[in-house]
């Protein structure tokens, strides 16, 4: 089982269904996280007022992962010229109201995520995730663009902030051997040595730092606006507030998805469900594991702090290593925060395959209480507080690799894109344009670009 999560996110009471006893579905009355403040219209929107009876593609979940296969799915067949299938995408709850509306709204890979990689699965490995990651970078900006969409688009740069004397020696010594080894994702990396450390970062005591390239966005506007230009152009029936209860199928081979308004047959499906794979895929129980996780919004009071913080941020706290927060600086001045997983971490049932994101976790919100005011220059006067905290759900594998690809003995008929381990936004718009190509031209995994390490197999299985 892999670490307690680094990347998503509440304080109170909480609940603890099991993934042996109890169906894995979305639950009700989740917390009302920062990005779910100003609701689009298309939020519960649903296309008819029945479900179709077929459809050529289903798409279960209505995030960042359904959403942009959705998309890609009609983008190559307007480029291919033909008629776009016609799609079902199914929502148990409202458009965007899982992981990505709940994260912490920066598509980031770190550098110390690149030296595990390359020591779990070699050096080529980790190279070849670090250039898709950092081309996605480019393909939201390129869609953000392309389609008009506000979204609080950013280029920026973020650090890797390292506050432990030894892990920070630890972090400038694997970086100096990568580059050494001409690792190609150096080329977008600065290490920031200690002597002006704390003034490029504002962060006290900060003894190194790494700057790798991200972009940071509003999740939810994004998937909320790029859905709704799919609805005005393309063919695509959205239904919202209908949860998948169960997927079989039947004589002809296809599968047919049964909701509590009724079944749907479908020639293909693609399960976009992240950490709530496991309630419909039997063969990912324990290999996609639904994590609970906290996040806040933080707003100075009674104006922004000035100069405004122009980065985002993971910040390795003393001592290590899991103490890790991840920090992105909104336009306005206020922050959204996420972390503080080692206040509860010793308590598992609390975290460990919950799935209940209606209710919040403990010891977390004094941690972030005075965060800014305790580690941030220019901050101790702001009256920074806490003005909203919610949990999310993620999907962790038991192998630290999403599962990407056709599933397992359903070649043909059904694939997955899920268990991003907390970082998702770095790698789902890429991941959909490489899964449509297989769903929609029938192309394997080895020719879609993604990287192999994605592959969703039996062995891993």
């Amino acid at each position: 089982m892999k670490n307690i999560p680094m990347d998503l996110g509440g304080s109170g009471g909480y609940a603890q269904p099991s993934t042996r006893d109890t169906q894995i579905l979305p639950v009700a009355n989740a917390t009302t996280p920062y990005w779910r403040t100003h609701l689009h219209w298309i939020d519960e929107y649903r296309s008819t007022e029945e479900l179709p009876p077929e459809c050529d593609v289903a798409i279960i979940g209505a995030g960042y992962s359904g959403v942009a296969m959705a998309y890609h799915l009609y983008e190559r067949a307007k480029a291919g010229g033909y008629a776009p299938p016609s799609v079902v995408l199914l929502e148990a709850r409202q458009v965007c109201s899982g992981a990505t509306g709940r994260n912490g709204g920066h598509a980031k890979v770190k550098s110390t995520t690149l030296d595990r990689m390359a020591e779990l699965h070699g050096a080529d490995v980790a190279e070849e995730f670090a250039a898709f990651a950092h081309e996605q970078v480019y393909a939201v900006k390129h869609v953000v663009e392309t389609e008009g969409i506000d979204c609080e688009f950013e280029l920026r740069r973020s650090f890797d902030v390292f506050i432990d004397p030894q892990e920070a020696e630890e972090a400038k010594r694997r970086f100096k051997s990568s580059l050494k080894a001409g690792r190609n994702w150096t080329r977008y990396v600065d290490l920031v040595n200690e002597k002006h450390v704390e003034q490029v970062t504002s962060i006290k005591g900060a003894k190194v730092a790494l700057s790798v390239p991200i972009c940071s966005l509003w999740p939810y506007k994004l998937v909320t606006q790029l859905l709704a230009r799919l609805v005005e152009r393309s063919p695509i029936n959205v239904q919202t507030n209908t949860p998948v209860t169960g997927v079989t199928e039947d004589k002809s081979g296809c599968s047919v998805i049964h909701t509590a308004r009724g079944s749907i047959k479908a020639r293909k499906v693609v399960f976009a469900t992240n950490g709530y794979t496991a309630g419909l895929l039997d063969q990912y129980k324990d290999k996609i594991i639904p994590t609970k996780g906290t996040a806040v919004h933080i707003s100075p009071r009674p104006d922004p702090v000035s100069p405004h913080l122009s980065h985002t941020y993971n910040i390795n706290y003393t001592p290590g290593p899991g103490r890790v927060d991840y920090l992105n600086p909104r336009p306005d001045g206020g922050i959204v925060v996420g972390g503080g997983n080692w206040t509860y971490a010793q308590n598992r049932r609390l975290w460990d395959g919950n799935w209940d994101d209606s209710t919040l976790l403990p010891s977390v919100r004094p941690h972030f209480a005075t965060l800014m005011q305790r580690h941030f220059k220019g901050w101790e006067d702001s009256g920074a507080e806490v003005d909203r905290i919610w949990t999310g759900i993620q999907g962790y594998t038991a192998d630290e690799r999403p599962h990407v690809g056709e599933v397992p003995g359903k070649e043909g008929r059904q694939w997955i894109m899920a268990g991003f381990n907390g970082g998702g936004m770095s790698m789902i718009f890429s991941c959909a344009e490489g899964l449509a190509k297989m769903v929609a031209d029938g192309l394997t995994f080895e020719k879609t670009a993604l990287p192999m390490m994605f592959k969703t197999t039996s062995s891993r299985l």
